[in-house]
This record gives structure tokens, sequence and C-alpha cells, in this order.
């Protein structure tokens, strides 16, 4: 039955489009859910993605800060990244205050750099555990798509079942210039739709 429904909002989605109608949500995730995420731009286009899944999904949130975050604007944070990567220094984050062992099914997201996710994501997947978990991953891009990400999370949460992941354009230097993200380009009910895909089997 699930699946019948999905269908049918499909095509109602792909008939209207999904970022003028409002689609349903049908299948979302079963179990405590945590959507993890790191969002460095002003317009905060992860974030964005995060708090529309957090919306449907429900359970907690956690958005990863860097003790140290980076100085400067988008120029000197490209440059001092690039700098980290190629040196494999990964930064150090605040602290998880929950126990991740508490969820069931985690959404783990970034912005795509250097083509793959953000260096304090590195940080949190190499601190912690997550065989067993449900790991729906996310992305948000400026342009040149999600490259490596979705491969490196499967090779950085081993014993983990990996989902489809969602990937959404997010801003290049001359939309962020003039305030334009991804809130410009999709909105919840695109989320909704991947929803209805993922989730539809479980």
């Amino acid at each position: 039955m699930k699946k019948a429904l999905y269908a049918i909002l499909t095509i109602l989605a792909v008939a209207c489009g999904s970022n003028t109608k409002e689609t349903q949500l049908v299948n979302k995730p079963e179990g405590k859910v945590l959507v993890v995420y790191y969002s460095e731009s002003p317009n905060k286009n992860t974030g964005t993605v995060a708090q529309w899944i957090h919306e449907a999904a429900g359970g907690d949130i956690h958005e990863i800060v860097m003790v140290n975050p980076y100085p400067g604007g988008y120029s000197d944070v490209v440059k001092k990244a690039r700098e980290d990567s190629n040196n494999n220094i990964f930064p150090a984050i605040v602290p998880f205050e929950k126990n991740l062992a508490d969820y069931d099914v985690i959404f783990i997201g970034s912005p795509v750099w250097f083509g793959t996710y953000a260096l304090p994501l590195s940080t949190f997947l190499a601190g912690n555990d997550f065989r067993g978990k449900t790991i729906v991953p996310f992305a948000t891009h400026g342009g040149g798509g999600a490259g490596r990400f979705y491969d490196d999370i499967r090779k950085n949460a081993l014993g983990a079942n990996i989902k489809p992941g969602f990937t959404a354009k997010g801003s290049n230097q001359i939309e962020r210039r003039i305030g334009r993200g991804t809130k410009n380009k999709i909105n919840k009910y695109d989320v909704i739709v991947w929803f209805n895909e993922v989730f539809a089997a479980d």
C-alpha cells in the first residue's frame, strides 16, 4: 500500500512540479532519528536542508561546530580548508552531548568541498561508531555536484546501512554575494518526495 501511494504521489509531483505543489509525506524513517550537519556559509544552505529533514523526520537535530571556526570570508575559508585537506589536518569540533548509540536513523549532511564532504564532518565520522545504524546522507554544492561525497560516507561509516542520498544545489560565489542559496532552488517538498522514495520499503 505504501509503495502504491508513493507511486501516485510521484506521478502528481512530476506532473505538477514538486517545487510549486505541496507533496504529502507518506513514508518516513522508523525508530529514533538524529539529523547531524555541518553548514559553513552565511546562507546556511546545508542547515536549511537539515531543518527541512528535521521537520519531516522529527527526532533530534545537531549542528557540527568547530572549536576554532575558519576565519575570514569565503575565499579565506576555502584556502584554509584546502591547506588542511592537503595536510590531512582535521579540525576539532565541539563534543556531541547526546549518546549516538541511542539513535536508529542518522541523517548526515554537509557542503561538498573538494569533491567530498567538509573536513568537520570527517572529524565527526572518525570519532563515532556507526555499526548497525541506518545512515541517510545529504549534500549541498555550488554547481559541481556531489563528487565522491556518498562513496566516502560508505567508506567511513562501516557497518551502517547507507540509504540513497539527497543532493541540493546551494550557491556559488556570485549567488552568495547577492544572498541567494538553497531556498531559491528547492523547497521542503523536494525533501518529502525524497523521503517517500527512500523509505518506501521500510
